[in-house]
């Protein structure tokens, strides 16, 4: 009873900041404001419409650096204070996914031309890029920070990379690794465990979870869930893995059994992103149906939905603090959704 209660209270007060991804126009909503815009609709604070560009992917730099908020969009990859909305640096390349290293030092874009750029984030200095032949929509850092994971819109390939010197890193006892990768995998989504020793990506027809041990390339494990992967997220913790899929659902599973734990459904389109808050309590997911909800991880009750984006919802992260959540849409917009204990 006193957990439902803390979360019912975390949702309460809303206050939504909305960062045009083509500029750095920030607007604070003052208590008038709040209230009226509160009394049509209980999430929603403010929306500002831009048309210039698209939000595709976001990601909050960790708590041990300043906290930067990066978004990918369609003309450029933008940094942001998230307390503020002040625009910070702009990168002028294309992206559709981006990914800080675990010290927040550098950020990683993947590109439609399927480029990975390695920046540095204090800077804005490109540092290296690494080079695929079909477009790059996902790339994840290892735990340690040492190995970078890249996968494709197109084909199966899955490759892991010394992002240093830009040499793909080669798997035991797999002798096309070194050139092509993991080329089981059908690519999208993929991740790795929070202790870096095990990889997690979609095979085969998509709807199949297959786990990989990272320094021997063999399987370890499998999750069916029937219906097409779009996102997978690992909880703090490392015992729980989200999948948002196809078929308007969240599958929560147990890792170390393969376990079905629940399904949870109330979305009226496929899932496309999900995302554990940083205290594992709460699951956010966005959906092609505009919304966003959040979920109690414990017991699966809905707890909130946020009816902000006019279009499909590409991008949901969690702020290191736990009280904002970040969103990218479809529609254009990066939207900080600010969630207060009253």
């Amino acid at each position: 009873m006193a957990l439902n209660r803390i979360l019912w209270n975390y949702l309460i007060a809303l206050i939504v900041i909305t960062i045009p991804a083509s500029g750095c126009t920030t607007q604070t909503p003052s208590t008038q404001d709040l209230i009226a815009q509160s009394q049509k609709n209980s999430h929603l604070v403010r929306t500002l419409s831009i048309q210039s560009d698209s939000g595709y992917s976001v990601a909050y730099s960790p708590s041990s650096v300043g906290i930067i908020l990066a978004s990918a969009g369609a003309k450029s990859v933008k940094l942001w204070n998230p307390n503020t909305g002040k625009l910070l640096r702009t990168l002028s390349v294309p992206a559709w996914t981006v990914s800080f290293s675990p010290d927040g030092q550098i950020l990683a874009s993947g590109s439609q031309d399927g480029s990975i750029n390695l920046w540095d984030v204090q800077t804005g200095k490109l540092i290296r890029t690494l080079k695929h032949s079909e477009p790059v929509i996902g790339v994840v850092f290892s735990p340690d920070g040492q190995t970078l994971l890249s996968n494709l819109d197109l084909g199966s390939i899955i490759r892991l990379w010394n992002w240093r010197t830009g040499e793909i890193i080669r798997i035991k006892d797999d002798s096309d690794a070194y050139q092509k990768g993991f080329r089981s995998f059908k690519t999208q989504p993929a991740t790795f465990s929070w202790d870096g020793q095990t990889l997690f990506a979609t095979s085969g027809s998509g709807s199949m979870l297959e786990s990989w041990n990272v320094k021997t390339g063999k399987r370890t494990g499998s999750f069916e869930a029937k219906s097409s992967i779009n996102a997978i997220a690992i909880s703090p913790d490392g015992n729980t893995l989200a999948t948002g899929i196809r078929d308007n659902a969240i599958k929560l599973w147990n890792i170390n059994d393969a376990k079905l734990i629940r399904t949870l459904t109330g979305h009226q389109g496929e899932v496309r992103t999900v995302a554990f808050s940083p205290d594992g309590t709460l699951l956010a997911s966005g959906s092609r149906d505009g919304t966003i909800k959040l979920w109690n991880v414990s017991t699966g009750q809905a707890i909130g939905t946020f009816s902000a984006h006019k279009e499909q919802v590409w991008s949901v992260a969690f702020n290191p603090d736990g009280k904002t959540l970040a969103s990218a849409g479809q529609d254009g917009t990066v939207k900080i959704w600010r969630v207060s204990p009253q």
